[in-house]
């Protein structure tokens, strides 16, 4: 199993529309989509970089995980994602080396594809995302 490439950088941020402003004054790109990802209590903002994405997330719920990422340490980048093929064959092939997964099985994210998150503790503090490309 070979990663296929880097398909985002998750930063997260307090004010999704100022930020979004922000990136597109500052570094001359254009937000070309906006969703909310009900299942991870998040509002998404995503900038086509070519081969890659910078993907600013906000979180909907106080008491959600990005929330708590947000009070404890403010904007600044939360997770990379890798696309992956097999997402399922990828968890269990980690998850019988002894890496820490977040999820044991993909759930729903961005765009509607498969997802998954590694622990930190198991990737050097950063957070993972992998992300199912068929």
């Amino acid at each position: 199993m070979k990663l296929e490439g880097l398909e985002h950088v998750g930063i997260v941020v307090s004010d999704l529309d100022g930020c979004i402003k922000t990136f597109e004054d500052v570094l001359g790109i254009k937000c070309e989509a906006r969703q909310s990802v009900e299942g991870n209590k998040v509002d998404v903002a995503e900038f086509n970089l070519g081969n890659t994405k910078l993907e600013l997330v906000t979180p909907t719920d106080p008491a959600s995980a990005v929330s708590k990422f947000l009070a404890a340490r403010g904007n600044g980048i939360h997770h990379i994602c890798l696309r992956v093929k097999d997402i399922e064959g990828w968890l269990d092939a980690l998850s019988k080396r002894g890496v820490e997964l977040i999820d044991k099985v993909p759930r729903h994210g961005a765009h509607g594809r498969s997802v998954a998150f590694l622990s930190p503790k198991s990737v050097c503090n950063v957070l993972v995302e992998l992300t199912e490309y068929k």
